[in-house]
């Protein structure tokens, strides 16, 4: 994450995974559907807070990286 950028704790994570597997769940979204919809929604979330670049890592798991277009 960046500098400024504070971490969710692990049970807000987990409310907000509950969140949206409900919302995919009611929507009936396969699962390349959900992470199409994850990705997008990371990607204007980013845009609309002026973020041009992001990574999260978790230990264990992996790591994401997203850089806007101008």
């Amino acid at each position: 994450m960046s500098e400024n950028a504070v971490e969710i704790s692990e049970v807000q994570s987990q409310q907000l995974l509950d969140g949206i597997v409900e919302v995919c769940d009611e929507l009936g979204l396969e699962p390349t559907q959900i992470l199409d919809g994850l990705s997008r929604s990371l990607l204007s979330a980013a845009n609309a807070f002026g973020t041009k670049e992001l990574t999260v890592s978790i230990e264990g798991v992996g790591e994401v990286k997203m850089t806007l277009s101008n």
